[in-house]
């Protein structure tokens, strides 16, 4: 048997196993108990957070010979054959590879016949809108008033490129990209059942470099398997998924805090001999300041972070003052460009963190207060007559 990737093998089967969309699945559950179901549906959001899967539990849903029912069985012909994209009564559709006026009158045609075995006919387009308005135009009439045994379930990165007409004969889901905390815990979940020993700081590279996508996060974790074993380290981690080792960034940021330019310089030495993508460390760093304001301002690290880098973060957001970290954080975040696009991509990562040294504040702003309010005292004491030189020369 060939093998199954783990975004295939860890596709939710039932709507209690997608992750992060508890507010898209608590409607749709709620329809099917109350028989409300709608006979077109727009599941948009970005990429890889279940937009299609959703659309595949609600036809098996609709389909279950136990249904309509929000808890289908899984076990049916119906459910298994939807399950493995053979059901004779759900068709899914590319959008990007049938967005003609000829492949929506095929639809339109077909949609007028009974279903074959099931309870209804669903056609499930994946980024429909990548149809042309020609075929947009074809399908309106079929979508506002379908026949009874017909649903359209619809897909789309880009809802804004849909027709009003289109998003106003649909009822739309926005389906949002998953927190950090939720995908953390599901990974060391698949972890675990997969028999893998990874450590959680090595989970939060994977959340991190999959931008609130749960399929792209289980590609990168399939990679990992692949590259380093049953047991990998947080290195083997780091270089396979091309990622910034956490501890280079954390120290980067120490060195600026604690203003100590030979260690800036030293390490941006370190990983530029390394090969490490510049304009990739100066984003992570900024993150890692954000982070650091974050656990200055609330006293604790954000949730995300894994429990190390956390005691990390908090132990020196002590070291720190509000506007030192602020002040770093604009000149580091404002220097990602210019790395990108400099001739010389290492000169301008050391002299924006020398820069962000030298001009981030040597104490709080009221203590920098005080010492003003201190040598303007000063000033006006040594002055004749006890007044300050202004007042003197204003008389």
């Amino acid at each position: 048997m060939s093998y199954l990737v783990l975004a295939r093998k860890w596709r939710p089967q039932t709507f209690d196993d997608m992750t992060g969309q508890e507010h898209v699945v608590r409607t749709v559950a709620n329809a099917i108990k109350l028989d409300r179901v709608a006979h077109a549906y727009l599941f948009c959001g970005p990429r890889g957070v279940g937009k299609t899967t959703a659309a595949r539990l609600l036809a098996k849903a609709l389909n279950c010979e136990k249904g309509p029912t929000p808890e289908p069985c899984g076990t049916c012909q119906a459910c298994t054959e939807i399950a493995a994209g053979t059901s004779v009564d759900v068709s899914e559709i590319d959008g990007a590879s049938n967005n003609g006026v000829e492949n929506v009158r095929e639809i339109r045609e077909n949609a007028k016949y009974l279903p074959q075995r099931d309870r209804h006919k669903i056609y499930i387009i994946d980024e429909v809108h990548m149809l042309s308005g020609a075929a947009f135009n074809a399908l309106l009439k079929t979508l506002e008033e379908p026949p009874g045994h017909v649903k359209f379930i619809f897909a789309t990165t880009e809802a804004h490129k849909l027709p009003d007409t289109i998003l106003s004969r649909c009822q739309r889901h926005n389906f949002r990209r998953i927190s950090a905390a939720v995908m953390l815990k599901r990974l060391k979940y698949i972890c675990e059942q997969e028999q893998v020993s990874i450590s959680e700081r090595a989970l939060s590279m994977v959340v991190r470099q999959s931008e609130g996508g749960m399929r792209d996060a289980l590609s990168l974790l399939d990679q990992i398997f692949s590259a380093c074993g049953a047991e990998p380290t947080d290195e083997a981690v780091a270089d396979a998924l091309g990622a910034i080792d956490r501890t280079v960034v954390q120290d980067f940021a120490e060195a600026l805090v604690r203003k100590d330019a030979r260690r800036v310089l030293e390490r941006v030495e370190e990983v530029f001999n390394r090969g490490v993508d510049l304009k990739r460390l100066t984003e992570e760093l900024a993150l890692q300041l954000r982070h650091l304001f974050v656990a200055q301002t609330l006293s604790e690290a954000p949730a995300e972070l894994a429990e190390s880098e956390q005691k990390a973060l908090v132990a020196l957001a002590r070291e720190a003052d509000a506007a030192q970290i602020s002040r770093l954080f604009d000149v580091v975040h404002g220097c990602v460009w210019e790395v990108s696009r400099a001739a010389q991509p290492r000169l301008a990562l050391e002299m924006a963190l020398l820069k962000a040294i030298q001009l981030s504040p040597g104490g709080s702003i009221p203590d920098l207060l005080a010492k003003v309010d201190r040598l303007a005292a000063g000033l006006g004491a040594g002055a004749p007559g006890g007044r300050s030189d202004s007042a003197n020369f204003r008389h």
